[in-house]
């Protein structure tokens, strides 16, 4: 089965998960030994110091080369620039999750909204006797019709009558948002529930995450602009905190989220003269049963991109996040507001996505995304590390969306000067593992097999956090050799991002659904 890629598209930093093809016999697969690996970053000999690679690399202005796998059906054209770092050492560093403090909260309140009141933000989704009558008739209907046509459904639809029945006795009629201020703090949710187990939003929130700490909240609006603040501290679920302000109400994505392993949502990149297809990752304009799609008029897009690029400076500097650097930047297009029609409206931004740096080498954490999702003694077990980074949304308006995902604490330097492999072994294991990792599923059964094509434009020497086998919320910051490009998949479709991504330590493959 193809691996995907890891890639940064539409906005959003995504992982998409899969295994792969085969299991060849060498070591880069077999086995995965953080100590064995710590033991070889920090050997005192002489071999494979960093100096050893940096000389080396003088031989490599570029690396070019051509090669297919005919069994695996997979091409590979390499046409890249090698880079590595201007630095005299690499290290590795031990890193966890850090969690989002009051203070930090304070901060982004007063450097994006210092005059804007935030009332709580459950209460602009409560749900009103009206909205709840509403889904009563329906439902009704809906058990109507199952008695003719689909008898099965019949008591599905009844239970859900009845919790509706129950839930309307006791729903408020009206509710004004002004009349719930927010003291700005964060809670613990369990608290929250306990306050009001009715509230259908702590409700879901509890169950998701009973032991984390949150805050919501939004704005009237009434100043013509709709702010929304929210943030998370989850052992299972990340820690995040997210910003969105917009002149055509609240996005229309909810900017609570049970994952945090992506920043802004629905945005596509901006092609010059089109119309973007949100269905489509902005492929196309055209929509399923022809509906609209709009850039709304009163949220221009017309300062520079330098000038929009000092504002994220000085934001970061004013919040104490100047460790991070701009990593990726370009206009696009957020869907802000989609109708009942499947009509669409979105406003034009740039988009910037920062990377923390250590020792002036970015962090790239695509290839340390980590996920488990199922039975665990028994027990359905989810939790998610995602990928750190800030994405920040500009248009003339100002700063109008800030999120801050998975945010690391480093803790401490575990090898001062790490061992680092030459780029020739890390060469030979790429030509390996580069097929078998996007073979196409198809490769594996009978039958007519369509080519998959690799094309390698880059390779950096960065750092990657991986995660401890043992431990969710702890790792390592380690370098990696990281191989990006684009794979046309056998439906013809492209990812661009990450083809592969090696560990400049031990040469092992970097396993995105593990982390490691």
């Amino acid at each position: 089965m193809r691996k995907r890629l890891v890639w940064i598209m539409a906005g959003a930093l995504m992982v998409t998960l899969s295994g792969c093809a085969g299991n060849p016999e060498e070591s880069v697969v077999k086995e995965k030994n953080m100590d064995k690996m710590l033991q070889q970053a920090q050997a005192t000999d002489h071999a494979n110091s960093y100096e050893e690679v940096k000389e080396e690399m003088k031989q490599y202005e570029s690396y070019q080369k051509k090669f297919k796998d005919k069994n695996l059906h997979v091409t590979v054209n390499v046409d890249a620039k090698v880079e590595v770092p201007g630095i005299d050492k690499l290290s590795v560093y031990r890193v966890r999750a850090k969690k989002i403090k009051q203070e930090f909260l304070d901060r982004v309140r007063t450097a994006l909204t210092p005059d804007t009141v935030y009332y709580e933000g459950n209460k602009r989704d409560a749900r009103t006797k009206a909205v709840i009558a509403q889904e009563i008739n329906e439902h009704k209907e809906w058990i109507r019709q199952a008695k003719k046509e689909d008898p099965e459904r019949v008591e599905e639809y009844e239970q859900s009558l009845a919790d509706l029945e129950k839930e309307y006795k006791t729903a408020p009629a009206k509710v004004e948002l002004t009349d719930y201020p927010t003291d700005n703090k964060i809670k613990n949710i369990k608290d929250l529930y306990e306050s009001d187990k009715e509230d259908s939003f702590y409700s879901w929130l509890y169950d998701l995450n009973k032991n984390g700490q949150m805050f919501y909240g939004v704005s009237d609006g009434k100043d013509g602009n709709f702010h929304a603040l929210f943030m998370q501290n989850s052992d299972d679920y990340g820690n995040c905190l997210r910003y969105e302000s917009g002149k055509n109400g609240y996005v229309d994505q909810r900017i609570y989220s049970a994952f945090v392993d992506s920043d802004i949502p629905s945005i596509v990149l901006k092609e010059e003269g089109k119309e973007p297809d949100f269905s489509d990752n902005g492929k196309g304009i055209e929509m399923e049963g022809g509906a609209n799609v709009q850039c709304v008029d009163n949220e221009p897009l017309t300062l520079t991109e330098a000038d929009a690029e000092q504002k994220v400076t000085v934001l970061l500097k004013q919040l104490g996040l100047e460790d991070y650097q701009c990593y990726d930047k370009g206009v696009y297009a957020q869907l802000i507001k989609q109708g009942d029609d499947g009509s669409q409206q979105y406003r034009n931004i740039y988009r910037f996505l920062c990377l923390r740096k250590l020792d002036d080498v970015f962090v790239s954490n695509l290839a340390g995304y980590k996920m488990t999702d199922g039975f665990q003694g028994g027990q359905h077990v989810k939790k998610v590390w995602g990928n750190e980074g800030i994405a920040v949304a500009v248009n003339d308006s100002g700063i109008v969306g800030f999120h801050y995902l998975s945010p690391l604490s480093v803790d401490e330097t575990v090898v001062e000067t790490s061992r680092v492999k030459p780029f020739r072994e890390i060469r030979d294991t790429f030509e390996k593992m580069v097929v078998i990792e996007n073979a196409p599923d198809s490769a594996e059964g009978e039958g007519e097999t369509q080519n998959v094509s690799v094309e390698v434009t880059d390779v950096r020497l960065i750092y990657t956090r991986i995660s401890e086998k043992d431990s969710f919320n702890t790792g390592l910051v380690v370098p990696v050799w990281n191989f990006e490009g684009t794979v046309t998949d056998e439906s013809g479709a492209q990812n661009k991002g990450t083809v592969l991504s090696i560990n400049a330590i031990d040469g092992s493959v970097i396993n995105q659904e593990l982390g490691y």
